[in-house]
């Protein structure tokens, strides 16, 4: 059992090293390494590899368990134009009301 895990999340096309790192004290061993990552792609689908790395409290740094997600959803959601631009000129036509003429 490790003292405590660190788990690296990383999407699509990612490096290990550049992903996101959190650490854990609840992973005990690796069913429930492989559950928490499980559960993290249901949560987040656009995560492509999760690895996770015991440490001891001597300092030893050692690969845990890995999980690949086989269904990566890479849909990066698209900026409706329209909604956006009439959500900016909204504010604009605000501030020249508050501020006297522009």
């Amino acid at each position: 059992m490790p003292d405590v895990v660190e788990i690296y999340l990383c999407k699509a096309g990612q490096k290990l090293e550049d992903g996101r790192m959190i650490m854990s004290n609840d992973i005990i061993d690796k069913e429930a390494a492989k559950a928490d990552a499980v559960n993290r792609v249901k949560i987040s689908p656009s995560l492509a590899r999760i690895a996770y790395y015991a440490i001891s409290s001597n300092g030893d740094f050692k690969p845990y368990y890995s999980y690949t997600n086989p269904n990566v959803d890479n849909a990066v959601p698209k900026l409706n134009l329209r909604q956006s631009s009439k959500s900016i000129s909204g504010k604009r036509k605000w501030l020249r009301k508050d501020f006297g003429p522009s």
